[in-house]
């Protein structure tokens, strides 16, 4: 398992790691993923803080995370798949490529979730999304940043 459906929690066996909502920063350096995967950090000044892994090998596929920080708290995840064949730079890149990732995208998710997705859309952009009581985990291509990208989106706690 990969991603556990009961709370949105990411289970990294070959680093010991264990990534899920409300996760402190200073727990994630702890872990081996990030001591082994860390590659870059961007302050986007407003609270929140990306962190960029390189790619990992899971289930015949090859994933990079992008986890987003607001302070000091885990907020969500971005997630891609990775080929050797997909655009390395402006020149290889095209629409239908990107639709190819995209769709690898959208079947890694519903390997892992084993089940389909209970939304599909064309529009604005072609998306799915898959729905938890914790929150959603989607997949979207993008034509205004001209990527296909997937995520773990947890709701936001409640005050009464």
């Amino acid at each position: 398992m990969l991603i556990d459906s009961r709370n949105g929690a990411i289970e990294l066996s070959n680093f010991n790691t264990l990534i899920y909502k409300g996760m402190l920063f200073d727990q994630l350096q702890q872990t081996d993923f990030y001591k082994q995967k860390y590659h870059d950090m961007w302050d986007v000044k407003t609270g929140y803080f990306w962190y960029y892994f390189n790619t990992i090998d899971t289930h015949g596929y090859q994933l990079h995370f992008n986890l987003c920080f607001y302070g000091d708290q885990l907020h969500s995840i971005h997630m891609n798949t990775r080929e050797d064949t997909d655009a390395k730079d402006w020149n290889e890149w095209s629409e239908e490529k990107e639709m190819l990732v995209f769709y690898r995208n959208n079947k890694f998710l519903t390997l892992l979730l084993e089940r389909p997705p209970a939304q599909k859309k064309k529009t604005p952009y072609p998306s799915v999304s898959f729905r938890f009581p914790w929150g959603n985990i989607w997949s979207v291509y993008d034509p205004r940043s001209a990527s296909s990208l997937m995520g773990i989106q947890y709701q936001e706690e409640k005050n009464i």
